[in-house]
């Protein structure tokens, strides 16, 4: 899953609109140190968390999915995060920053700490994080630069003070910041060379436990099998977590992590499998609990105006009646058991008002579809298939049939009955489809082939799981994200423009305005059809407590330290 994916920072961003459970009550404590019932957690154990959400790097200068995206937001300081209300609060930053006049200079006050091999935590740290991102944000540290926009320099001036310098006032600092995470400069600062480009390349679980800074540290890393987070002795935090370890166990398919859950083997599914929910409900040996989440899933195409094969996928008007031929309810009820709805914008309601509601899904009507097709020239062959007449000039192409493959990447929940409800309605409306799937990594370089061009793959589905506030799910389709976080090749001149000018608006009703053009220019050349949100759905063993909202997940490092057993 992407943050593709992004990002968990993804999959449990996500506000408690609804919960059920078991065993207990279903709101969330917002005190350390008990669980829902009120009973307090005890000190020690392991906390074992299962997941289909598999790691595709702990380096942060190449991870996209949501699982690193976690490990980052706990392994790693930053300087602020969210609270149970989702408010921002402090994380390594004391409360009660600084801002200047102008709004061009932040000031933060970060607590003492250590990093998990006892070398001292401190602004320097920050400083020569915040510098490289900066240096090479057109390059290497591409993925991590929409954190810092719009800034010019990270300084140190003592070892507990980190000063922020933009060029512009910018709308959403903090919201940023929460995923500046800072890295262990002792570790990092000799990886810089070859124009930065060796940062992507190096792998910080190498050598054994990978030296972290916030609560926890990876201690042994496994990408498909248990990665264990052991506490961090120098973590800054006054309260310090209540496990002494948390092991995530990566399973291959829902099924068998269900299975290992009911028998006692894990303690927590990050998600419950969707078909599986509401008889888990009724059972008083879980806690299950649901809300609202940003995750939106997406059929993408190739937008990259320079491939050379299958071009006819770069004109609105196929994708238009492609989306007409999409059947989300079907995916709703046979995918999601209910808990998803139709969407139409890489935005959630969660992110309102900036979302859009001028817009809405393309609606269902093969009969549209079929007749928008024909109207554009594209006839149906003696087999069905719709046939793409011969063309000319610099890109010509021979006659083919619209005949495509779809990359999904394996571990995503669902995405190949997904895949057969998408491949039905088209085969209705003459177009044959093919299902690649492959893991994660591969489909995202697939994507990207060759070198990060975007030349080679006709279509995609995937998912976004973005934050509450809207610019970093924005800002993937920037020209200046192929290589990074772009998976369609997309890029608009005008997108880019409106993209700055929210970042630093003068008013929300301001940035409000911008961002629906934003929503408006995407929906209307669609390198994107949204097919549904989804909901959050999570599961405890009833002998835990100390819950927070689950949308903390991956905005702060509260889920992991309060969380603990209750018997």
């Amino acid at each position: 899953m992407k943050l593709h994916r992004l990002l968990w920072a993804a999959m449990m961003v996500a506000v408690l609109a609804a919960a059920g459970c078991g065993g207990g009550s279903s709101s969330p404590s917002g005190s350390a140190g008990t669980g829902d019932s009120g009973a307090s957690v005890k000190k020690g154990g392991l906390l074992r968390i299962g997941t289909t959400d598999g790691y595709d790097s702990m380096n942060p200068f190449v991870a996209f999915s949501a699982a690193s995206y976690v490990a980052f937001t706990n392994t790693y300081p930053v300087l602020v995060q969210y609270d149970e209300n989702f408010k921002i609060e402090g994380d390594w930053a004391e409360n009660g920053w600084q801002t200047s006049a102008d709004g061009l200079t932040w000031t933060f006050k970060v607590k003492p700490g250590k990093w998990s091999d006892g070398q001292p935590l401190t602004a320097d740290d920050a400083a020569w994080t915040g510098n490289t991102i900066i240096k090479y944000a057109d390059g290497a540290t591409g993925v991590l630069a929409p954190f810092l926009t719009h800034a010019t320099k990270v300084s140190a001036p003592d070892p507990q003070t980190v000063v922020i310098t933009y060029d512009k006032r910018v709308s959403n600092v903090l919201p940023q910041l929460q995923q500046f995470f800072i890295l262990p400069k002792h570790i990092w600062e000799s990886h810089t060379g070859n124009n930065g480009k060796d940062l992507k390349a190096f792998n910080p679980a190498a050598d054994g436990p990978i030296v972290g800074g916030g609560s926890f540290y990876v201690d042994k890393y496994d990408k498909k099998g248990t990665t264990i987070y052991k506490q961090n002795p120098g973590y800054y935090g006054s309260q310090k977590p209540n496990v002494d370890a948390i092991g995530i166990q990566f399973f291959e398919n829902s099924d068998a992590m269900l299975a290992s859950f009911k028998s006692g083997e894990i303690d927590q599914m990050d998600t419950v499998p969707y078909l599986a929910a509401d008889d888990m409900k009724k059972d008083p040996k879980y806690i299950v609990r649901s809300g609202d989440g940003t995750e939106v899933r997406d059929f993408g195409f190739n937008s990259n105006p320079k491939k050379t094969k299958h071009r006819e996928l770069l004109d609105p008007k196929v994708k238009a009646a492609m989306a007409m031929a999409m059947n989300r309810q079907e995916i709703v009820d046979v995918v999601f058991a209910g808990y998803a709805k139709p969407a139409w914008s890489l935005l959630t309601p969660l992110s309102a008002p900036y979302l859009n509601t001028d817009l809405k899904p393309e609606t269902y009507d093969i009969d549209a579809a079929n007749k928008a097709l024909d109207d554009l020239g594209y006839k149906k062959g003696s087999d069905g298939i719709r046939v793409v007449p011969a063309t000319t000039g610099q890109y010509a192409e021979p006659e083919h049939k619209m005949k495509y493959e779809i990359i999904t990447p394996s571990s995503l929940y669902g995405v190949s009955r997904e895949f057969n409800i998408i491949r039905d309605g088209l085969q209705q409306i003459g177009i044959e489809v093919t299902q690649n799937s492959l893991d994660g990594t591969t489909a995202f370089e697939e994507i990207g082939a060759p070198d990060w061009k975007y030349l080679n793959f006709d279509m995609m589905m995937w998912d976004w799981i973005g934050y509450i506030d809207p610019d970093f799910v924005l800002s993937i389709v920037q020209c200046n994200q192929y290589g990074s976080w772009s998976d369609t090749g997309y890029c608009n001149a005008e997108y880019d423009k409106l993209y700055k000018e929210q970042g630093v608006a003068k008013s929300d009703a301001e940035r409000k305005d911008i961002v629906w053009r934003m929503q408006q220019i995407l929906y209307d050349e669609k390198p994107y059809v949204q097919l549904v949100q989804v909901d959050l759905v999570t599961a405890f063993q009833n002998n835990w407590g100390g819950f927070t909202p689950p949308f903390l997940n991956g905005l702060s490092k509260r889920p992991w330290v309060q969380i603990g057993q209750t018997g």
